[in-house]
C-alpha cells in the first residue's frame, strides 16, 4: 500500500533469509489526521504476523479524537494487548505471540507517538536525522548504565533481545508529542532496516530523494547486507 499523493509512502518486504513476513504496516488518514504505524512480530515465537495483524487493524479500525489523541493511541495500543492475549487464551498454541509496536498519529504542527519494543521512529530536519523512540532490548538497557557503549552492542550475540513487547507481561509503553515543520519528514522502521542500515546511511538517503525513492533505496540497502529479517519503512512529508 502506498498514499503517495498525502505525502506519505510506505512498503514491507519479506526479506533474503525469512519464509514468511512477520512486518505490518498502516497508512491511515482521515479529517487531517495522519495515523501511521508499523509493527514487527517477534521472530521465533509463534503467531508473530498474527500479533503484529491485530495491532494495525486495531489502529485501522479506531476512531481518532482530533481532541485527545494521546489517549487515543494509549486506548488503542492497550486493546491491542487484550486482543493479542485472548486470541493466545483461545489457541494455547499461540503461547508466547507478540509484537513490536511504534505508532504515530499527526495532526498539523504535531506528531503524537506511541512505542514498544525495536522499532523505530526517526525525525528528519534540515537534513540531520534523530532517533525519537529508543530500543526496549536487554543490550539498551546495558548501553543505558554504561556496561557496552554502542559499538560493543553493535556486535552483542543478544543485540535484539526485546525486554518489551506487545504480548509480554507487565508492558511499559514510551509515548509523546513534538512539534514539527514544514519540510521535516517521519521515519517509521523495523528492525529489519536498522540492523543493517547506521543512522548515517539513513540519514544521507532520506535527505536527498523524495519519500518514494527513499523508501525505495533504504530497502534495496537493506538487501544489499543479507535482508536478514523483514524490512519495512513508512516515510512522511509534513
Amino acid at each position: 500500500m502506498t498514499v503517495e499523493n498525502t505525502g506519505t509512502w510506505g512498503k514491507s518486504h519479506i526479506g533474503c533469509k525469512r519464509k514468511n513476513n512477520e512486518d505490518r504496516y498502516l497508512i491511515k488518514i482521515v479529517s487531517e489526521i495522519s495515523i501511521l504505524a508499523v509493527a514487527d512480530g517477534v521472530g521465533g515465537n509463534p503467531g508473530g504476523e498474527i500479533a503484529a495483524q491485530i495491532v494495525t487493524d486495531s489502529f485501522q479500525e479506531h476512531i481518532f479524537s482530533k481532541t485527545d489523541l494521546k489517549t487515543d493511541l494509549k486506548t488503542v495500543l492497550l486493546e491491542s494487548e487484550k486482543r493479542i492475549l485472548q486470541k493466545i487464551e483461545e489457541n494455547q498454541k499461540l503461547e508466547g505471540m507478540s509484537t513490536t509496536l511504534t505508532a504515530v498519529a499527526v495532526y498539523h504542527s504535531k506528531v503524537f507517538w506511541i512505542h514498544i519494543g525495536d522499532s523505530r521512529l526517526y525525525l528528519l530536519r534540515n537534513k540531520k536525522i534523530k532517533q525519537m523512540t529508543k530500543d526496549h532490548t536487554f543490550i539498551q538497557d546495558l548501553i543505558d548504565d554504561g556496561t557496552l557503549s554502542p559499538e560493543q552492542a553493535d556486535k552483542h550475540p543478544l543485540k535484539n533481545m526485546l525486554d518489551q513487547c506487545l504480548g509480554c507481561d507487565d508492558i511499559e509503553l514510551d509515548c509523546g508529542v513534538f512539534q514539527v515543520k514544514k519540510n521535516d519528514r517521519l521515519l517509521l522502521c523495523t528492525d529489519g532496516l536498522t540492523t543493517h542500515l547506521p543512522d548515517s546511511q539513513i540519514e544521507s538517503i532520506m535527505a536527498i530523494n523524495s519519500i518514494q525513492e527513499a523508501g525505495k533505496q533504504l530497502i534495496e540497502e537493506a538487501l544489499k547486507m543479507g535482508g536478514s529479517d523483514n524490512v519495512t519503512v513508512v516515510i512522511k512529508n509534513i
